[in-house]
């Protein structure tokens, strides 16, 4: 009775990912076309006015360089929201499959239980952890400009060049906007009109994030479970065929799983990979930058900047992790093959088991785009690559 309520808890994770996915209209049992529409389309255009402000602005490299931070990230969401509904009936044929694993009847001892449940522990705390993170940082970009305001007692930025006194209307966003803000009304509005992008980048964040992470700790736990079996199967019965032919069915059927989440993820990571990389230098100079220039209003810029950069190896530490751990997982099963006692088998099931070594030679992982590999050694290749870009900025600017 314990261990389905165990398997029960585990499963509301999956329950978490369906309210998350259900917000931008993804979730594949009932997907919702307008939603989706509406959000996409809106992120899409205003994701073009961010690069023409990127372009308009592209002979002064310091703006250059602020603008790459919005750029780069809001690129990475716009590949989240494009693969998950381009793959959106694979990912669901996933968590179909998934589903089926929440049932005692499943299980033939209690540490097969705890050993699978022990995963969903850690898809438990990633989501909350991202969730927390991903809200924190949205707030924190779009009520940067507010806090800078307040911080110089409720007035606006005021700068003079050339003798003519300006108003500066800090915006969250450095979205291009086609026409002049010269008033607290039209500044006001603008303000409101970008407000659901952070909603909806919010959401696109996180959502691929946590679909993955949750399914790949699924195929991770189920790993871990099938080479339990294979190192407890009981060779001294008369036939032990059953068994095996159920344990390599049970081999392929995860074998695929991971293919399809592999496949269907794979544009994400390459993204991320690439995104992580450049926007952990561009943040760091940029909280270097105003460190040492001290200007008004540089607590929440540093504080917006940590957040950004927190998340940002918060997300790529999960990639490298689950990574790392499908690697060690499907390792295991593969070692388990090789260690039972396959000289006291019949022919038939020796020949079988051939078979499951054999193809547990090419264990499952995350690979970026058919590049490279996700593990924990990634994660201190991108550092190390962020760390020497971040040396060139200084240099150069």
């Amino acid at each position: 009775m314990q261990d389905q309520k165990d398997l029960d808890r585990a499963a509301k994770v999956l329950s978490w990912n369906k309210w998350l996915m259900s917000m931008l209209g993804l979730w594949p049992f009932q997907s919702n076309d307008l939603i989706f529409s509406i959000s996409f389309v809106y992120f899409s255009f205003l994701l073009i006015l961010e690069y023409l402000s990127f372009f308009f602005y592209i002979s002064d490299l310091e703006l250059v360089i602020m603008n790459l931070t919005e750029n780069v990230a809001f690129l990475q969401i716009f590949v989240r929201m494009s693969t998950l509904r381009l793959y959106n009936d694979e990912i669901g044929e996933v968590i179909t499959e998934a589903m089926k694993d929440f049932d005692e009847a499943n299980y033939k001892t209690a540490e097969e239980i705890k050993t699978f449940v022990t995963y969903y522990a850690k898809s438990r705390i990633f989501f909350k952890l991202m969730m927390i993170f991903v809200i924190i940082t949205a707030l924190s970009y779009y009520l940067t400009p507010i806090l800078i305001i307040l911080g110089n007692g409720g007035l606006p930025e005021i700068v003079t060049i050339e003798n003519v006194t300006q108003i500066i209307y800090l915006l969250p966003y450095r979205f291009h906007v086609f026409y002049a803000i010269e008033n607290i009304r039209m500044y006001t509005i603008t303000y409101v009109w970008q407000m659901p992008f952070a909603f909806v980048s919010a959401c696109g964040q996180s959502t691929a994030d946590c679909i993955m992470v949750t399914l790949v700790y699924h195929i991770c736990g189920q790993m871990s479970v099938l080479a339990l079996r294979i190192n407890n199967i009981n060779t001294e019965v008369c036939d032990c065929g059953p068994e095996m032919r159920h344990m390599m069915l049970m081999h392929v059927r995860l074998l695929r799983m991971g293919k399809i989440i592999g496949k269907a993820f794979s544009a994400t990571l390459l993204a991320h990979l690439l995104g992580a990389t450049s926007l952990v230098s561009i943040l760091g100079y940029q909280m270097l930058s105003n460190l040492s220039k001290g200007e008004t209003g540089v607590v929440p810029l540093l504080l917006k900047f940590f957040l950004f950069i927190f998340l940002v190896l918060l997300i790529l530490y999960a990639h490298c992790l689950v990574g790392e751990n499908l690697l060690t997982e499907s390792s295991k099963v593969g070692e388990a093959f090789y260690n039972c006692r396959w000289y006291d088998m019949s022919k038939n099931n020796a020949r079988m088991l051939i078979l499951c070594m054999a193809r547990s030679q090419k264990p499952l992982c995350l690979i970026a785009g058919k590049f490279t590999m996700f593990c924990l050694s990634t994660l201190t290749d991108v550092l190390k690559t962020s760390m020497g870009y971040l040396s060139v900025l200084r240099s150069l600017l």
